[in-house]
């Protein structure tokens, strides 16, 4: 899941932010994956994700997708993606998803050392692992941290880098909550990895720096 990778910030401020993927393989498990899909998706809704959603269904759970709705997709579908604020909920999850043992392809995202030990406590031993190596090249030209921070929680780029200056500009004069800000910038995002519990608390920070 690359595209959950580039998420920018501080030890601190993602020690709160986990994404989650499954996705079925192309001549390998995809064909009639639906029920196995449905199953993964009612462990990941009874451990409340913040939010949820795919390309496929066009929308995320922030944008309006209804869970009914969405299952009844996975027919189609060769995935299901989320987005936890809770490190015990995402351990919950993967405790439940080897109980099911769906034979689905899990990624999870998130800080690497909090991620291993989460493995560890559950005697899991991670197939593979992708590090980050930063941002490289003429950084001059990307918008400061704070923006970043929000941005990169939509890895392929559907939260522009201006709308959320305005909305930060929005916040800081009090012309929208950091709640209502979190929730507007959610809604180009799909995938459902945009994390807006995060999002909230980083528009609240920003407000009071200002």
């Amino acid at each position: 899941m690359s595209h959950a990778l580039h998420r920018y910030g501080t030890v601190e401020n993602l020690q709160c932010d986990y994404t989650f993927y499954a996705r079925a393989s192309r001549w390998v498990n995809r064909e009639g994956c639906g029920p196995k899909l449905r199953k993964i998706l009612d462990i990941l809704l009874s451990e409340k994700p913040v939010n949820f959603g795919s390309s496929h269904a066009g929308k995320s759970f922030k944008a309006g997708l209804d869970p009914k709705e969405y299952a009844s997709t996975l027919d189609n579908a060769y995935g299901v993606a989320c987005c936890f604020s809770s490190k015990d909920a995402i351990k919950a999850v993967l405790r439940k998803l080897m109980e099911a043992d769906t034979g689905i392809s899990i990624v999870v995202s998130g800080l690497i050392d909090e991620i291993v030990q989460i493995a560890k406590e559950l005697g899991l031993k991670p197939h593979t692992a992708h590090l980050s190596l930063g941002i490289h090249g003429k950084k001059a030209l990307l918008p400061d941290d704070k923006v970043l921070e929000v941005t990169t929680m939509c890895g392929h780029g559907m939260v522009a880098s201006q709308l959320t200056k305005v909305v930060m500009e929005k916040v800081k004069a009090g012309k929208m909550s950091p709640e209502q800000g979190a929730h507007f910038l959610a809604q180009p995002c799909p995938c459902g990895i945009f994390n807006t519990d995060r999002c909230e608390e980083l528009l609240e920070q920003s407000r009071k720096a200002s």
